[in-house]
Protein backbone atom coordinates (compact mmCIF):
# COMPACT_ATOMS: atom_id res chain seq x y z
CA UNK A 1 0.00 0.00 0.00
CA UNK A 2 1.89 3.37 -1.01
CA UNK A 3 4.96 1.26 -0.40
CA UNK A 4 7.17 4.19 -0.89
CA UNK A 5 5.44 6.41 1.46
CA UNK A 6 7.34 4.40 4.08
CA UNK A 7 10.99 5.70 2.92
CA UNK A 8 13.29 7.65 4.43
CA UNK A 9 12.11 10.22 7.00
CA UNK A 10 11.93 13.49 5.41
CA UNK A 11 14.03 16.48 7.67
CA UNK A 12 12.09 17.88 10.82
CA UNK A 13 11.27 21.34 9.75
CA UNK A 14 12.36 24.26 11.44
CA UNK A 15 9.78 24.48 15.07
CA UNK A 16 7.69 27.27 15.64
CA UNK A 17 8.37 29.01 18.74
CA UNK A 18 6.28 28.41 21.73
CA UNK A 19 4.39 30.67 22.94
CA UNK A 20 1.80 29.06 25.23
CA UNK A 21 1.75 31.67 27.60
CA UNK A 22 0.17 34.68 26.07
CA UNK A 23 2.55 37.32 27.88
CA UNK A 24 5.15 36.29 26.13
CA UNK A 25 3.63 36.78 22.51
CA UNK A 26 5.05 39.31 20.09
CA UNK A 27 3.05 42.09 20.15
CA UNK A 28 1.15 42.20 16.59
CA UNK A 29 -1.15 45.05 14.88
CA UNK A 30 -4.12 42.89 13.98
CA UNK A 31 -6.50 43.51 10.83
CA UNK A 32 -9.75 42.15 10.30
CA UNK A 33 -11.81 41.13 7.65
CA UNK A 34 -15.29 42.50 7.08
CA UNK A 35 -16.80 39.85 5.00
CA UNK A 36 -16.80 37.24 7.54
CA UNK A 37 -19.28 36.26 10.10
CA UNK A 38 -16.68 35.39 12.37
CA UNK A 39 -13.70 36.87 13.38
CA UNK A 40 -10.90 36.16 10.56
CA UNK A 41 -7.58 38.44 10.03
CA UNK A 42 -6.99 39.88 7.07
CA UNK A 43 -4.37 38.17 6.51
CA UNK A 44 -3.37 40.17 3.19
CA UNK A 45 -3.10 43.12 5.20
CA UNK A 46 -1.42 41.17 7.71
CA UNK A 47 0.90 40.43 5.03
CA UNK A 48 1.82 43.55 3.95
CA UNK A 49 2.61 45.30 7.38
CA UNK A 50 6.00 43.12 8.39
CA UNK A 51 9.07 44.73 6.99
CA UNK A 52 10.76 43.59 3.70
CA UNK A 53 13.73 42.81 5.44
CA UNK A 54 11.68 40.00 8.01
CA UNK A 55 14.25 37.31 9.19
CA UNK A 56 12.69 33.30 9.89
CA UNK A 57 12.59 34.17 13.74
CA UNK A 58 10.32 37.85 13.32
CA UNK A 59 8.04 35.64 10.53
CA UNK A 60 7.37 32.44 13.07
CA UNK A 61 6.85 35.35 16.10
CA UNK A 62 4.36 37.16 13.97
CA UNK A 63 2.24 34.84 12.21
CA UNK A 64 2.56 32.59 15.42
CA UNK A 65 1.46 35.58 17.77
CA UNK A 66 -1.25 36.41 15.41
CA UNK A 67 -2.87 33.05 14.92
CA UNK A 68 -3.01 33.27 18.82
CA UNK A 69 -4.90 36.20 19.09
CA UNK A 70 -7.57 35.44 16.15
CA UNK A 71 -7.72 31.84 18.09
CA UNK A 72 -8.51 34.17 21.46
CA UNK A 73 -10.97 36.54 19.76
CA UNK A 74 -12.60 33.64 17.48
CA UNK A 75 -13.44 32.07 21.06
CA UNK A 76 -15.00 35.18 22.58
CA UNK A 77 -17.58 34.91 19.25
CA UNK A 78 -18.39 31.31 19.62
CA UNK A 79 -20.22 29.74 22.68
CA UNK A 80 -19.27 29.86 26.12
CA UNK A 81 -16.55 27.54 26.85
CA UNK A 82 -13.96 27.66 23.91
CA UNK A 83 -10.34 28.14 25.16
CA UNK A 84 -7.23 28.01 23.60
CA UNK A 85 -4.54 25.61 23.96
CA UNK A 86 -1.26 25.06 22.24
CA UNK A 87 2.12 22.82 22.26
CA UNK A 88 5.51 23.57 19.94
CA UNK A 89 3.53 22.61 16.75
CA UNK A 90 -0.20 22.91 17.15
CA UNK A 91 -2.58 25.84 18.38
CA UNK A 92 -5.98 23.79 19.85
CA UNK A 93 -9.29 25.93 20.20
CA UNK A 94 -11.82 23.87 21.55
CA UNK A 95 -14.79 23.32 24.05
CA UNK A 96 -13.30 20.26 25.74
CA UNK A 97 -11.78 19.73 29.65
CA UNK A 98 -8.22 19.78 29.81
CA UNK A 99 -7.74 16.21 29.65
CA UNK A 100 -9.31 15.40 26.06
CA UNK A 101 -7.21 18.82 24.87
CA UNK A 102 -4.43 17.40 26.02
CA UNK A 103 -5.47 14.20 24.46
CA UNK A 104 -5.80 15.96 21.34
CA UNK A 105 -2.89 17.33 21.04
CA UNK A 106 -1.23 14.52 21.37
CA UNK A 107 -2.77 12.61 19.14
CA UNK A 108 -1.96 15.60 16.67
CA UNK A 109 1.89 15.78 17.57
CA UNK A 110 2.10 11.16 16.83
CA UNK A 111 -0.07 11.92 13.75
CA UNK A 112 2.37 15.10 12.52
CA UNK A 113 5.12 13.09 12.59
CA UNK A 114 4.17 9.96 10.94
CA UNK A 115 2.90 11.61 7.97
CA UNK A 116 5.92 13.59 8.17
CA UNK A 117 7.71 10.27 7.48
CA UNK A 118 5.23 8.61 5.35
CA UNK A 119 4.86 11.67 2.74
CA UNK A 120 8.75 12.40 3.10
CA UNK A 121 9.95 14.64 0.61
CA UNK A 122 6.05 16.16 -0.71
CA UNK A 123 5.40 17.23 2.46
CA UNK A 124 5.84 20.92 3.51
CA UNK A 125 5.92 21.86 7.01
CA UNK A 126 8.11 24.83 6.58
CA UNK A 127 5.45 27.60 7.30
CA UNK A 128 5.22 29.95 9.78
CA UNK A 129 3.25 29.62 12.81
CA UNK A 130 2.06 26.44 14.70
CA UNK A 131 -0.48 24.64 12.93
CA UNK A 132 -4.33 25.82 13.86
CA UNK A 133 -6.71 23.11 15.16
CA UNK A 134 -10.29 24.26 15.79
CA UNK A 135 -12.25 21.62 17.47
CA UNK A 136 -16.09 22.64 17.32
CA UNK A 137 -18.37 20.82 20.32
CA UNK A 138 -21.52 20.64 18.04
CA UNK A 139 -21.91 20.28 14.16
CA UNK A 140 -23.83 23.77 14.18
CA UNK A 141 -20.89 25.37 15.30
CA UNK A 142 -18.90 23.76 12.35
CA UNK A 143 -21.46 24.44 9.72
CA UNK A 144 -21.76 28.48 10.75
CA UNK A 145 -17.86 28.74 10.89
CA UNK A 146 -17.35 26.89 7.40
CA UNK A 147 -20.44 28.72 5.56
CA UNK A 148 -18.12 31.92 5.76
CA UNK A 149 -15.69 30.11 3.55
CA UNK A 150 -18.14 28.38 0.70
CA UNK A 151 -18.62 29.47 -2.76
CA UNK A 152 -21.97 30.95 -3.68
CA UNK A 153 -24.21 28.17 -4.75
CA UNK A 154 -21.92 25.46 -3.32
CA UNK A 155 -23.63 22.42 -1.82
CA UNK A 156 -22.35 21.47 2.12
CA UNK A 157 -21.54 18.03 2.39
CA UNK A 158 -22.10 16.30 5.37
CA UNK A 159 -18.39 16.50 7.16
CA UNK A 160 -16.28 16.10 10.20
CA UNK A 161 -13.48 17.82 9.45
CA UNK A 162 -12.02 19.89 6.61
CA UNK A 163 -8.81 21.90 5.79
CA UNK A 164 -8.96 25.25 4.94
CA UNK A 165 -6.51 25.91 2.57
CA UNK A 166 -7.19 30.22 3.23
CA UNK A 167 -5.23 32.87 4.69
CA UNK A 168 -3.76 31.21 7.37
CA UNK A 169 -4.77 27.46 6.73
CA UNK A 170 -6.33 25.62 9.36
CA UNK A 171 -8.29 22.78 9.90
CA UNK A 172 -11.45 22.19 12.01
CA UNK A 173 -13.83 19.23 12.79
CA UNK A 174 -16.92 19.21 14.97
CA UNK A 175 -16.01 15.63 17.11
CA UNK A 176 -15.02 15.78 20.38
CA UNK A 177 -13.99 12.50 21.01
CA UNK A 178 -10.51 11.29 20.57
CA UNK A 179 -11.72 8.11 18.08
CA UNK A 180 -13.99 9.53 16.14
CA UNK A 181 -11.23 12.93 16.46
CA UNK A 182 -8.30 10.69 15.37
CA UNK A 183 -8.98 10.13 11.69
CA UNK A 184 -9.96 13.48 11.23
CA UNK A 185 -6.81 14.85 12.04
CA UNK A 186 -4.72 12.18 10.21
CA UNK A 187 -6.68 13.17 6.93
CA UNK A 188 -6.91 16.31 7.21
CA UNK A 189 -2.65 17.18 8.47
CA UNK A 190 -2.15 15.17 5.12
CA UNK A 191 -3.80 17.96 3.15
CA UNK A 192 -1.80 20.64 5.28
CA UNK A 193 1.40 19.24 4.13
CA UNK A 194 0.49 18.74 0.95
CA UNK A 195 -1.44 22.08 0.53
CA UNK A 196 2.15 24.00 -1.05
CA UNK A 197 1.57 21.74 -4.18
CA UNK A 198 -0.94 22.47 -7.07
CA UNK A 199 -2.45 18.80 -7.42
CA UNK A 200 -5.92 18.63 -8.86
CA UNK A 201 -8.38 17.67 -5.62
CA UNK A 202 -9.10 13.97 -6.81
CA UNK A 203 -4.95 13.52 -5.43
CA UNK A 204 -5.34 15.24 -2.59
CA UNK A 205 -8.23 13.28 -1.55
CA UNK A 206 -6.40 10.05 -2.44
CA UNK A 207 -3.58 10.65 -0.71
CA UNK A 208 -5.51 11.46 2.01
CA UNK A 209 -7.58 8.63 2.21
CA UNK A 210 -4.73 6.29 1.53
CA UNK A 211 -2.55 8.03 4.62
CA UNK A 212 -6.10 7.08 6.90
CA UNK A 213 -6.18 3.75 5.87
CA UNK A 214 -2.80 3.36 6.53
CA UNK A 215 -1.95 4.63 9.32
CA UNK A 216 -4.86 3.80 11.14
CA UNK A 217 -5.67 0.26 9.74
CA UNK A 218 -9.14 0.12 11.86
CA UNK A 219 -10.67 2.48 8.81
CA UNK A 220 -9.69 0.15 6.10
CA UNK A 221 -11.70 -3.36 7.54
CA UNK A 222 -13.99 -4.38 5.04
CA UNK A 223 -16.36 -6.02 8.14
CA UNK A 224 -16.93 -1.99 8.99
CA UNK A 225 -17.87 -1.02 5.29
CA UNK A 226 -21.25 -0.16 4.69
CA UNK A 227 -21.32 -1.63 1.17
CA UNK A 228 -19.93 -4.74 -0.03
CA UNK A 229 -17.41 -4.93 -3.01
CA UNK A 230 -19.20 -6.57 -5.18
CA UNK A 231 -22.47 -3.63 -4.20
CA UNK A 232 -19.78 -0.95 -4.63
CA UNK A 233 -18.35 -1.64 -7.41
CA UNK A 234 -22.32 -2.11 -8.76
CA UNK A 235 -22.75 1.55 -7.44
CA UNK A 236 -19.35 2.72 -9.53
CA UNK A 237 -20.83 1.31 -12.58
CA UNK A 238 -24.49 3.05 -12.35
CA UNK A 239 -23.05 7.07 -11.08
CA UNK A 240 -20.04 7.19 -13.52
CA UNK A 241 -20.65 8.43 -17.11
CA UNK A 242 -19.00 10.51 -19.64
CA UNK A 243 -20.65 13.26 -17.91
CA UNK A 244 -20.37 12.71 -13.97
CA UNK A 245 -16.55 11.89 -14.40
CA UNK A 246 -15.95 15.35 -15.48
CA UNK A 247 -17.33 16.16 -11.88
CA UNK A 248 -14.57 13.79 -10.23
CA UNK A 249 -11.70 15.12 -12.50
CA UNK A 250 -12.41 19.11 -11.69
CA UNK A 251 -12.66 18.58 -8.13
CA UNK A 252 -16.85 19.47 -7.55
CA UNK A 253 -17.58 16.02 -7.24
CA UNK A 254 -16.14 16.25 -3.44
CA UNK A 255 -18.11 19.40 -2.80
CA UNK A 256 -21.92 17.97 -3.45
CA UNK A 257 -24.76 16.96 -0.77
CA UNK A 258 -25.30 13.98 -3.34
CA UNK A 259 -24.55 9.95 -3.18
CA UNK A 260 -21.84 10.74 -5.40
CA UNK A 261 -19.17 12.02 -2.79
CA UNK A 262 -18.21 8.86 -1.05
CA UNK A 263 -17.71 6.99 -4.68
CA UNK A 264 -15.91 10.23 -5.71
CA UNK A 265 -13.32 9.78 -2.10
CA UNK A 266 -13.80 5.62 -2.97
CA UNK A 267 -12.45 6.14 -6.34
CA UNK A 268 -9.69 8.96 -5.65
CA UNK A 269 -8.36 6.49 -3.14
CA UNK A 270 -8.46 3.15 -5.86
CA UNK A 271 -6.79 5.09 -8.43
CA UNK A 272 -4.22 7.05 -6.25
CA UNK A 273 -3.21 3.54 -4.80
CA UNK A 274 -2.84 2.14 -8.53
CA UNK A 275 -0.65 4.41 -9.87
CA UNK A 276 1.69 4.82 -6.72
CA UNK A 277 2.02 0.46 -7.18
CA UNK A 278 3.30 0.98 -10.62
CA UNK A 279 6.31 2.92 -10.21
CA UNK A 280 7.22 4.77 -7.13
CA UNK A 281 9.29 7.43 -8.87
CA UNK A 282 7.35 8.09 -11.25
CA UNK A 283 4.25 8.62 -9.06
CA UNK A 284 6.40 10.96 -7.04
CA UNK A 285 7.04 13.00 -10.15
CA UNK A 286 3.34 12.83 -11.42
CA UNK A 287 2.14 14.03 -7.34
CA UNK A 288 4.92 17.00 -7.55
CA UNK A 289 3.76 18.29 -10.98
CA UNK A 290 0.11 17.52 -11.42
CA UNK A 291 -2.11 20.52 -11.32
CA UNK A 292 -5.72 21.51 -10.94
CA UNK A 293 -6.08 23.02 -13.93
CA UNK A 294 -6.27 19.31 -16.51
CA UNK A 295 -6.63 17.38 -13.01
CA UNK A 296 -3.20 16.35 -14.18
CA UNK A 297 -3.31 15.07 -17.47
CA UNK A 298 -0.61 16.28 -18.78
CA UNK A 299 1.45 15.62 -15.70
CA UNK A 300 0.48 12.07 -16.76
CA UNK A 301 1.44 11.73 -19.59
CA UNK A 302 5.23 13.20 -18.77
CA UNK A 303 5.71 11.21 -15.90
CA UNK A 304 3.85 7.77 -15.85
CA UNK A 305 3.66 7.86 -19.34
CA UNK A 306 -0.33 7.16 -19.59
CA UNK A 307 -3.07 8.68 -19.53
CA UNK A 308 -5.04 9.58 -16.72
CA UNK A 309 -8.12 7.55 -18.22
CA UNK A 310 -6.19 4.26 -18.35
CA UNK A 311 -6.45 4.26 -14.10
CA UNK A 312 -10.40 5.07 -14.36
CA UNK A 313 -10.77 1.79 -16.80
CA UNK A 314 -8.42 -0.10 -14.68
CA UNK A 315 -11.73 0.34 -12.35
CA UNK A 316 -14.68 0.69 -14.18
CA UNK A 317 -14.09 -0.82 -17.40
CA UNK A 318 -13.56 1.05 -20.81
CA UNK A 319 -15.37 4.59 -21.35
CA UNK A 320 -15.09 8.06 -22.05
CA UNK A 321 -13.09 8.98 -19.11
CA UNK A 322 -10.38 11.71 -20.07
CA UNK A 323 -10.34 15.13 -18.27
CA UNK A 324 -12.25 17.28 -20.34
CA UNK A 325 -11.25 21.04 -18.59
CA UNK A 326 -13.43 23.01 -21.08
CA UNK A 327 -16.63 20.75 -20.07
CA UNK A 328 -16.04 21.78 -16.55
CA UNK A 329 -18.59 24.27 -15.16
CA UNK A 330 -17.73 24.41 -11.22
CA UNK A 331 -13.80 25.93 -10.73
CA UNK A 332 -11.51 23.55 -9.38
CA UNK A 333 -10.60 23.84 -5.65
Amino acid sequence: MLAWLFGKKSPDAHEAPDTRDAHARMPVQMHWRADMAFPVPDWQAMDAALPEDADETLLHGYYDAAAAHWLDVLATALPAGYRQTGTTDFLLLSAQSARESALVLRSCTQALRAIRSSLGPLACDTGYGRHVVLVFACQDDYDAYLSQYQRDGEDAPMSSGVFINAGYGHFASWHDGLDELEAVVVHELTHALLARLPMPEWLHEGFAVNVEQTLLPRLADPRLALYRPDEMAARHAAWWDATTIQAFWSGAAFHTANDGVDLAYDLARTITALAAREDDIAFRAFAAAATREDAGARAADDTLGYPLAHLVEAVLGEGDWAPRPQAWTTPSS
